[in-house]
C-alpha cells in the first residue's frame, strides 16, 4: 500500500492536484484548505489513503498529517459517509474543531457541510463521539517505568492528562510525573 507520496505539485484541479512523483505522475484528491496552500511547482509531502471502491476508479486521498488521514479513515466508517463526503467535512474543519464538534455534539455546526444533513451529522456524533480523542501522550519510556513502579496504567494516564512532557529531560519528566501521581498541583498543564 501507499504510505506516503513525496513529490512536485504540477497541475491542479478542483478537488485535486496531479504530483510528479519520478516519470509519473499521481492525481490526489486532498482538503480544500491544502489544496489552497499549493502552488504548481511545490514539493510537498503528503500521507496518502488508497481506496478501492467495489464499483468505480480506484482513487487516491492525501493528507499533510498523519492525524488528517486517521481522521479520514474514521468518517468513512461512519455509514453513509463516503470518500467524497469525508474529504469534504475535512476541507471545512481543522482536525481540532471536527473533534470539538463531534464532542460537543454540535450538528449545526456539522451540518454546514454540503452533503452532511442534521440525521447525517447526528449520526456522525453517535458513531464519533468518544473516538476521536487523542491515545495517550504520556512517553512510553515514562509510562513503562511509573508501571515498573507499581503504578497503574489506567492510574497514570488519568493522573497525566494535559501535562506536557515536551522539552523535557528523562528525570524531568518522572519528577513531574511523579509529583502529579502524589497529587501535587502543578504549573504545566496544557
Amino acid at each position: 500500500m501507499l504510505d506516503r507520496v513525496k513529490g512536485v505539485v504540477v497541475d491542479k484541479y478542483p478537488d485535486s492536484l496531479s504530483l510528479s512523483v519520478g516519470p509519473v505522475a499521481l492525481r490526489v484528491f486532498v482538503p480544500a484548505s491544502l489544496l489552497g496552500s499549493l502552488s504548481v511547482g511545490d514539493s510537498v509531502e503528503l500521507f496518502t489513503e488508497l481506496l478501492l471502491p467495489q464499483e468505480g476508479p480506484m482513487a487516491l486521498y492525501g493528507f499533510s498529517t498523519k492525524e488528517e488521514r486517521e481522521l479520514f479513515r474514521k468518517l468513512t466508517k461512519v455509514p453513509k459517509v463516503g470518500s467524497k463526503l469525508a474529504l469534504s467535512i475535512l476541507s471545512h474543519f481543522s482536525p481540532e474543531e471536527l473533534k470539538a464538534a463531534v464532542e460537543s455534539g454540535d450538528v449545526e455546526a456539522l451540518s454546514a457541510v454540503p452533503g452532511l444533513g442534521k440525521k447525517l451529522s447526528q449520526r456522525l456524533i453517535l458513531e464519533l463521539k468518544g473516538k476521536l480523542k487523542e491515545p495517550s501522550q504520556v512517553p512510553s519510556e515514562l509510562l513503562e517505568l511509573l508501571l515498573s513502579l507499581g503504578y497503574k496504567k489506567r492510574e497514570v494516564e488519568k493522573a497525566l492528562k494535559g501535562l506536557s512532557f515536551q522539552g523535557l529531560s528523562p528525570e524531568e519528566a518522572l519528577k513531574l510525573a511523579l509529583k502529579r501521581l502524589s497529587g501535587e498541583t502543578l504549573d504545566r498543564e496544557t
